[in-house]
């Protein structure tokens, strides 16, 4: 694989080849992160799902773009998604076991034929929180007969001949499949028609699996920037709803407070200038470091860390400028107003009241993530009251 900025080149394990791709983890994360496989569609490469991986690492996860057999940078050949089921499998193990990476929230993303081996690999793996498929293969006999795409139709028949049919079918392999699905399908894909979402998403309703259909009304099999914006925002959310927080077991109350106290439960009279944080109060102790900016080549941003009496604060400042993103704050004194009267001191009972059960707790903290994923806060505890509230974002 060539070396590309702000991914590490990766060699991961098959079933008996190796497999290329990159690894894009978030920017300054110091948790154990949620993690997402990324496969292309047939014919395409790691570097097609680069961007995409780039977009999750923002986010907060760690994102995985991998080269599927025969693929660049892979080992292999193409086996119409039987041999492919298995690699992802394997990926998805290797990925559990990087040591930034929480193993208890892992998601897939597939395109196309990527699609159809997430799916099937959700039907034979219960690592997977949540699954989202673009355009997938969901049934090959059924698509030979309707897609208008010679070559997709020449290799369905003809390279694809020797794979049994049920067993790179997704819709055959429903019932195995547990983890929550989305689907986005381009009304207007000829290569895969929309019917192959459809008939999956209805056979997993029947069976009262969790699952969330849109159709792109105009789009095709590739998708346009204006499209790709708007179903990223379904991604985001479908996500940060199945990987990142207990939403089955909050009310709609609760996840609304959820969100709120994630991206600002903090009540600080700071604007986004660097100006404004002397509003705060006397700056006790402070660091500046920088960083090479992993986009813009050349380009060094600072990193500013701040104690105040009985809060810290670090800040990312985008090119050295005046303006800065927020990528970590901690109360630890009760005279900062918090949300919902959580400050320090507050009982226990009274957050979990509030913002019902946490997406991830320890024996002395809870955690609540945003459900876009741009962010969380912990609460410390110390018997049973608040110690410390601390909140991480997603700045890049």
């Amino acid at each position: 694989m060539p070396d590309v900025a702000g991914a590490a080149t990766v060699a991961v394990p098959g079933v008996g080849v190796t497999l290329g791709g990159y690894l894009v983890r978030p920017v300054n994360r110091q948790r154990a992160a949620p993690a997402v496989l990324l496969l292309p569609d047939l014919g395409g490469s790691a570097e097609d799902v680069l961007d995409e991986a780039r977009a999750l690492a923002e986010r907060g996860y760690v994102a995985l773009a991998l080269s599927m057999r025969g693929a660049a940078g892979s080992q292999g050949v193409d086996a119409c998604g039987a041999d492919e089921t298995v690699d992802a499998i394997e990926a998805l193990q290797w990925l559990s076991r990087q040591p930034d990476v929480d193993p208890s929230r892992l998601g897939i993303v597939g395109y196309g034929q990527g699609a159809q081996v997430a799916l099937l690999a959700a039907s034979r793996s219960a690592m997977l929180k949540a699954v989202v498929v673009f355009n997938p293969i969901t049934d090959p006999q059924h698509l030979r007969a309707s897609t208008a795409s010679a070559a997709l139709r020449k290799h369905l028949t003809q390279d694809c001949a020797s794979v049994a049919t049920a067993a790179v079918s997704p819709l055959a392999q429903a019932a195995g499949i547990i983890a929550p699905v989305l689907f986005i399908h381009g009304g207007k894909d000829r290569r895969v028609p929309p019917s192959q979402s459809e008939m999956l998403d209805e056979r997993l309703r029947a069976e009262n699996k969790m699952t969330e259909l849109h159709v792109l009304p105009e789009a095709g099999h590739e998708f346009t920037a204006e499209q790709t914006s708007k179903a990223w925002s379904w991604v985001a959310s479908f996500l940060g709803s199945h990987q990142l927080r207990a939403a089955a077991s909050r009310t709609s109350d609760q996840q609304a407070r959820v969100n709120k106290f994630a991206e600002r439960g903090w009540n600080l009279p700071v604007t986004r200038h660097v100006d404004s944080l002397q509003a705060i109060g006397k700056v006790k102790r402070q660091r500046v470091s920088t960083m090479e900016n992993p986009h813009v080549p050349g380009r060094r941003d600072e990193i500013r860390e701040l104690w105040f009496d009985g809060l810290y604060m670090q800040v990312l400042i985008p090119g050295r400028k005046r303006d800065f993103l927020l990528q970590e704050i901690a109360i630890s004194a009760s005279r900062y107003k918090v949300l919902y009267g959580l400050r320090v001191g507050a009982q226990r009972q009274a957050v979990e009241e509030l913002l019902g059960q946490p997406d991830v707790h320890g024996d002395d903290y809870l955690e609540y993530m945003n459900a876009s994923g741009v962010g969380s806060a912990r609460i410390y505890l110390k018997d049973n009251r608040v110690a410390k509230i601390e909140w991480e974002y997603r700045a890049d």
